[in-house]
């Protein structure tokens, strides 16, 4: 499994799968089931990357899909950036980036209440 370009081909991103992972770490079957299913209406809406790693200023896209070939295909054919080009790789850090600090939007909302 590779967390580099989705799951497999055409799939989830691979932040959605390993934040799917984290919030289960922490939550039980019901809630997790509500975070994941909010972080994914989440993703679909978000302008990915407002995180800019290397301060590169990339341009940002909403995806409407969980799916890596959606998100990073409408980024590239928006900003004609190749797969293959260290902006991309740039880009995707963005998104797991913003997808790591919604997860802990979420479980700080959902969880730090029952404190």
């Amino acid at each position: 499994m590779s967390f580099a370009a989705g799951f497999q081909q055409a799939t989830l991103c691979g932040s959605i799968g390993a934040a799917a992972a984290a919030i289960g770490m922490v939550a039980d079957g019901k809630l997790q089931k509500e975070l994941v299913s909010e972080l994914i209406k989440w993703y679909r809406d978000f302008p990915f990357p407002k995180y800019q790693p290397a301060g590169l200023n990339l341009t940002t896209t909403v995806s409407k899909s969980e799916l890596c070939r959606d998100s990073v295909g409408k980024w590239m054919e928006a900003t004609g950036i190749a797969y293959d080009d260290p902006k991309r790789k740039e880009r995707c850090a963005g998104v797991s980036a913003d997808v790591a600090s919604r997860v802990i939007e979420l479980l700080n909302e959902r969880l730090g209440k029952q404190a």
